[in-house]
């Protein structure tokens, strides 16, 4: 193989690597099997140059160049149907088999009545011995001319489709695109038939063969850089795997051509032996010694074609972690808009929402008139299948009423990212172009998809949250209105008795007469059963509005000795009091007042249940014991008494206000504690059992700043 043929060579393996990874990528797609076999066709180019250049025999050059000869008049019909095909399908009959095949029909037909008088002939190397290059002969043959003629129009056909779909381009990337590849045939076609056209003086003057052969590479070049750059294909992860092993394999056949021809030689020469196995191990090799190189020269080429993509992976981690907090909506999707706004350069980013009352996507960032979409739309269906990016240049015209193609094509609309869930497309992203004007590559696309998925899912979280808060929020509104309830039932209870008893003895007083003693006893009644409702009231009051508190440092042994003293009344020879005080210190800074009504409230209780008990068992000996103790940074209350325990049914209810088990009580004693102790900021337990019940109080130690806020309050109060 003569080192003249390795750009041939070159460009074989990228052909060949360009037409698998197409034709591989999406093969049920029409465009991708004809752009394959376009550039399988070039392939094929490549091949007969490889055989020409490297025969010393003059049948096997010619039969190189009879496939030559047919690649050269078949390249026009695809590059035809291909016009049609890119980068979307022209409707209609063009887009049937039929007419792609009677396209490529004629050129075969013609093919097929010159043989075998093709006109092309082959020209031996003055530089080297026994090898031919080939020339185009130009006669007036009528099936030649007719064959340059199908060429000509095909090319002229093709040409005239893109230019007319490049003036409908509806995005920048699509112009791109379309312009590129018109461009780069036209170049490669007119190339190829000023090369033949001068081939006498390109002779003379440099080397025919080396421009036809290095023109090859180009092509190559061309169709490499058109997948690249202009994303003419979609190639996913496997444009990485493939360039690698082009890469290595025209890094073997270069050094191939370079060394291993060479040393081959001198080693067969001095050593005698046949230089064919020579060649072979020294390949074998060669292959063994690049292969570990391939993982680090794809790593090498993923940093150099995708470096924007792992500047943007790093970037969004940062942003996810930001966004671990919950957000609600509008600054949620407000971060996000600006951080896809900087990070990638883009224009304009609209967010639609479903609005689940309507079930339409509502725009979210837009004022004046709304833009909505409903919920079967072709568009919401499309994104839901998708769960990636789709491009807007991707859809058809029938997905988009004139509203909302006015609105995204005024708008540079390029790409939609969904929001979708499990089941569900929650909302979208409308993208615009860059600010550059530049279309988004498919790594692009990608990342970008992986975002939109990782924004879905916290959207999704933060509409979890917001559920559980609103079933919080209406969860609490049903207690408080429950409470209101069971609180306007206890009222209405507790005043309904007095009331009777008043309205009874008024209409004593007026209807009967009376002697003094009777009178007088009746009106007793009646001041009784006032002073009775002016004392429900006032506890009513202090159950719903309890004044904050003033704190300041007492002594809390004096504090117990007064509640003892309180108690006096009330204890008789059944009951025993006991009163422990375990602080360290001697002053401490609370409410006395406040503390002093709690740990009464809760003695009085306390004496309450031993005296039920008692009333089941004479002889039981009643104890009642007040402790307080310190704590690391509070104090600690204990009521214990060992009289008729809490029946489980009522122990959730004690709290309640109008809750109680006594005949005459009004169910607000406790109520009231509860609500003291969590104005000085602690925390009421409570144990009951068949022995008795200890009644827990933990205070904190008061905080100054706390202590002046409180007063602050309860003054703005007043």
């Amino acid at each position: 193989m003569n080192i003249y043929s390795l750009p041939a060579v070159i460009a074989l393996t990228i052909n060949l690597t360009m037409a698998f990874l197409v034709l591989l990528d999406k093969p049920q797609k029409s465009l991708n099997r004809w752009f394959a076999g376009f550039v399988f066709l070039f392939a094929l180019w490549n091949v007969s140059e490889i055989i020409i250049l490297n025969s010393a025999q003059y049948e096997k050059a010619l039969f190189g160049a009879q496939i030559l000869y047919r690649v050269l008049f078949l390249i026009p019909a695809f590059f035809l149907i291909i016009a049609y095909l890119f980068p979307r399908p022209t409707p209609g009959f063009v887009r049937k088999p039929s007419f792609q095949a009677l396209i490529l029909a004629f050129p075969i037909l013609i093919l097929a009545i010159s043989f075998p008088d093709f006109k092309i002939i082959l020209l031996p190397l003055k530089a080297l011995k026994n090898v031919y290059y080939y020339q185009i002969r130009i006669t007036l043959n009528p099936p030649f001319i007719l064959l340059l003629l199908v060429a000509l129009s095909y090319m002229g056909w093709g040409t005239i489709v893109l230019i007319e779909k490049l003036k409908r381009a509806r995005t920048v990337r699509e112009s791109n695109q379309i312009r590129f590849l018109l461009i780069g045939v036209v170049s490669i076609f007119t190339t190829y038939i000023l090369l033949n056209a001068f081939h006498t003086y390109l002779v003379k003057m440099f080397s025919f063969y080396f421009f036809s052969t290095l023109l090859t590479l180009f092509i190559s070049f061309f169709f490499f850089s058109a997948i690249m750059q202009f994303k003419i294909f979609k190639l996913s992860k496997l444009i990485t795997g493939g360039l690698t092993y082009t890469l290595l394999s025209s890094v073997v056949l270069a050094i191939y051509f370079l060394l291993v021809r060479g040393l081959s030689e001198s080693l067969s020469s001095f050593f005698r032996i046949d230089s064919f196995l020579v060649e072979a191990t020294l390949i074998f090799l060669l292959i063994i010694l690049i292969h570990p190189l391939e993982a680090r020269v794809e790593r090498v080429i993923d940093r150099l074609l995708y470096r924007d993509i792992y500047a943007y992976r790093r970037q969004m981690v940062n942003f996810s972690r930001e966004l671990v907090p919950y957000f609600d909506r509008d600054t949620l999707f407000r971060k996000i808009v600006h951080f896809l706004r900087e990070n990638f350069a883009i224009q304009k980013v609209w967010v639609f929402l479903k609005n689940n009352a309507t079930g339409r996507y509502e725009l979210w960032n837009r004022r004046g008139k709304p833009v909505q979409i409903e919920e079967n739309h072709p568009l919401i269906h499309r994104l839901f299948r998708a769960r990636s990016g789709v491009e807007y240049f991707e859809l058809p015209d029938r997905y988009f009423s004139a509203q909302l193609r006015d609105f995204f094509e005024k708008n540079n609309t390029t790409l939609f990212l969904p929001l979708i869930s499990e089941s569900e497309l929650l909302g979208f992203f409308a993208l615009s172009h860059k600010h550059n004007k530049k279309s988004y590559s498919q790594e692009e696309i990608e990342i970008l998809s992986i975002f939109a998925n990782e924004m879905a899912i916290t959207y999704t979280r933060n509409l979890a949250i917001d559920r559980v808060r609103e079933e919080e929020r209406l969860q609490s509104r049903i207690q408080r209105l429950a409470a209101i309830g069971q609180l306007t039932a206890g009222v209405a209870h507790e005043i309904r008795n007095p009331l009777n008893t008043i309205a009874t003895a008024a209409e004593t007083l007026l209807k009967r007469k009376l002697d003094d003693t009777s009178r007088q006893e009746l009106q007793s009644y009646i001041l009784e059963e006032a002073n009775r409702l002016n004392n429900i009231l006032t506890d009513f009051l202090k159950l719903s509005r309890i004044r904050p508190p003033q704190y300041r440092a007492i002594s809390i042994q004096e504090l117990l000795e007064k509640i003892e003293f309180d108690l006096q009344g009330r204890l008789d020879g059944s009951i025993t009091l006991k009163i422990e005080n375990k602080l360290q210190q001697k002053s401490v800074k609370t409410d006395p007042d406040l503390l002093q009504q709690v740990l009464l409230n809760l003695c009085f209780n306390a004496i309450d249940a031993i005296r039920e008990k008692q009333k089941a068992n004479s002889a039981s000996q009643g104890v009642l014991s007040l402790r307080a103790a310190q704590l690391r940074d509070g104090l600690r209350f204990e009521v214990e008494d060992n009289g008729a325990g809490i029946s489980p049914e009522n122990r959730d209810n004690i709290f309640n206000p109008f809750f109680t088990t006594k005949a005459e009580g009004t169910g607000l004693g406790l109520s009231i504690s509860y609500n003291i102790v969590q104005t000085l900021g602690g925390t009421v337990e409570f144990e009951s059992s068949e022995k008795g019940t200890v009644f827990r109080i933990t205070l904190p130690e008061p905080d100054t700043k706390h202590q002046l806020s409180e007063e602050a309050h309860g003054k703005s109060g007043t």
